[in-house]
């Protein structure tokens, strides 16, 4: 499906999107629920949560996340993310909680080619994703048909790339409308912009080397995941067909959708 900037910028300009949890540490702490579907439905608030880096929170944002009743911790960063940057702090909570590393790809950068483009490279490294990826993309679907899971968070270091693929995986079989998935996926935009402005605050000897990177990576162009989604439906027909070559079943797929689905009025 074609979504222009204009489509995306028009559900942002509705006031559908305002899901920030605001916290100490991580800066892109977002509320996955309340998003209409294509079928009148709605996504269910305060059950599935989208984040950067776990490992930033506080002692008040710990307090704040218990108050969530958050039960799963899904870390999808590389092993050695995880190693260098800490891990969800499960001695700090108080409840019973269940802390799952999944590292979708060790490679997040990967090799450039320095002759394609900013936009051509990134959507590579979101199809390498995938591929490489597809094994533990099916491990946190049958996460989430677990009612017990609930309320869960996945994460990586930004929220933005490996975060952002499940997002948009979940939304889509789930009947979020392509403009408002991407509209989801561009809010870390506004993350990115508060992490540079923390780094130069607290870190400002680190921004020269970050400045090196493809800025690409920084960015959060609606149509990069458009064109992953896009990718997915010409190869296998639809997300949910492509789930369902990784293992998923058709029952798995009724429970997310029995689980995180309720009629508009509701909610």
């Amino acid at each position: 499906m074609s979504v222009s900037r204009r489509e995306v910028e028009e559900v942002v300009d509705a006031g559908e999107l305002d899901p920030w949890i605001k916290l100490e540490g991580p800066l892109n702490f977002r509320d996955l629920g309340g998003y209409s579907t294509i079928s009148g439905q709605r996504v269910r608030p305060r059950l599935v949560y989208r984040a950067d880096n776990l490992a930033l929170l506080t002692a008040t944002d710990v307090t704040r996340l218990e108050y969530l009743g958050l039960r799963t911790v899904i870390d999808l960063r590389s092993a050695e993310e995880a190693e260098r940057l800490g891990r969800f702090p499960v001695d700090q909570y108080s409840q019973p909680v269940t802390y799952t590393h999944l590292s979708v790809v060790e490679d997040v950068v990967g090799v450039r080619d320095p002759s394609v483009d900013d936009q051509t490279y990134l959507n590579s490294r979101y199809q390498h994703l995938m591929e490489r990826g597809s094994a533990t993309i099916s491990s946190i679907f049958h996460i989430f048909a677990k009612r017990e899971s609930y309320p869960l968070v996945f994460h990586c270091v930004a929220g933005k790339d490996r975060t952002g693929v499940v997002a948009a995986l979940l939304l889509d079989l789930l009947g979020v409308p392509d403009e408002t998935i991407a509209a989801d996926y561009q809010l870390t935009d506004r993350a990115t912009r508060a992490w540079f402005e923390r780094m130069q605050r607290t870190r400002p000897e680190e921004i020269v080397s970050i400045r090196q990177l493809p800025q690409i990576l920084f960015s959060s162009n609606p149509q990069t995941i458009l064109f992953l989604l896009d990718r997915i439906r010409k190869s296998s027909g639809s997300v949910e067909e492509w789930l369902m070559t990784l293992g998923i079943t058709t029952g798995e797929i009724r429970s997310i959708r029995d689980l995180l689905l309720g009629v508009a009025e509701s909610v």
